[in-house]
């Protein structure tokens, strides 16, 4: 029953979600449509789709409290139009050049036009959450959007120290985790807080559920950060040596530069590309059993996040126990090891 609600909601919001964002890309602007069509996958040039979470936590949230799933689905695009402008703009500043499988977005158009798209987005999403249906009470619709804007604000500043560290040598543990709070974790705690105060919850009730979500939003970075080193480039859609190549500010990277001279001599040398480098790098990482501590940290938050939804929703709810089902699934590669 969860696997069957978790699918009919993302296709319905799927099919929703496409409709009101290519509706804003008039067709009269020169390649607008076609870019943002390339970046989301709908012109069928993706291997691996995105998966839609935050959106889907959103809806499952404001359903688990009573709400009709379709009138949230304007907030959660509003939620993922964000996030895209974000993965945009992340790409370029990170040099990826693969997302869901095929060549990111500044690769196909470049980089100055991506960078609109980015920009295009981000505007776009601020128009879509200011302008929620009417059977959202004003003051409802006034506290969703307070969050929203408080989210937007929190994962560009995140972005703003994931860029000031690329600076340093390294960082403690602690400003990493600070740093993906904002970057990462903020839309993932947002997805919660949104769909809770659509459905009319205090702002107590409503922190303990973000709280949750950030808890999420903390393993399912660092389980990304895992996948980043030890993960399948057809799984995830992205490359798997891009993190450890440019030297990329991570969970397993930053604990290996914290415990180990070896693994510092390793990181500090010159020829960044060299394919046996990396592999030395890898190789060190797992003898020192970091990949089993990543692995440990991601379980970790995902063990807090499901206690905490355990005693904070109605779990007798079918979209209750569907939320708590994509929650585990999420963490499906941390869980499982592989």
């Amino acid at each position: 029953m969860p696997a069957n609600i978790i699918h009919s909601t993302r296709i319905n919001f799927e099919e929703y979600f496409k409709d009101a964002v290519l509706s804003s890309c008039p067709s009269e602007i020169i390649g607008l449509r076609d870019a943002v069509s390339y970046h989301f996958g709908w012109d069928g040039s993706i291997t691996v789709p995105g998966k839609r979470l935050r959106p889907l936590f959103l809806i499952l949230v404001y359903a688990s409290l009573g709400g009709n799933p379709e009138d949230a689905f304007q907030a959660a695009s509003a939620l993922e139009v964000l996030h895209n402008f974000t993965l945009i703009h992340d790409d370029i500043i990170d040099k990826g050049e693969t997302r869901h499988g095929h060549p990111a977005l500044w690769k196909q158009t470049g980089i100055h036009l991506a960078i609109n798209v980015g920009d295009y987005l981000a505007s776009l999403s601020q128009s879509l959450m200011g302008s929620q249906p009417a059977i959202f009470p004003l003051e409802i619709q006034k506290r969703a959007l307070n969050e929203f804007h408080d989210a937007t604000l929190g994962v560009i500043q995140g972005q703003q120290l994931d860029i000031q560290y690329e600076n340093k040598d390294r960082i403690s543990i602690e400003e990493y985790l600070g740093m993906i709070r904002l970057k990462t974790a903020r839309l993932f705690s947002a997805a919660f807080g949104i769909g809770s105060y659509l459905a009319g919850s205090d702002r107590g009730y409503a922190e303990g559920l973000k709280q949750a979500g950030c808890d999420i939003g903390l393993g399912f970075q660092i389980q990304d950060d895992y996948l980043g080193v030890w993960g399948s480039s057809e799984k995830t859609g992205k490359s798997t040596s891009t993190d450890l190549f440019n030297r990329k500010k991570t969970f397993p990277a930053m604990t290996g530069l914290k415990n180990s001279e070896i693994f510092r001599e390793l990181w500090a040398q010159d020829n960044q590309s060299d394919p046996d480098l990396l592999e030395k790098m890898k190789g060190y990482l797992n003898r020192a059993a970091i990949r089993e501590d990543t692995l440990n940290q991601a379980r970790a938050y995902y063990i807090d996040a499901q206690t905490s939804l355990n005693q904070l929703l109605p779990v007798e709810n079918d979209y209750a126990r569907a939320l708590l089902a994509l929650v585990t699934s999420t963490f499906a590669p941390a869980l499982t090891g592989s």
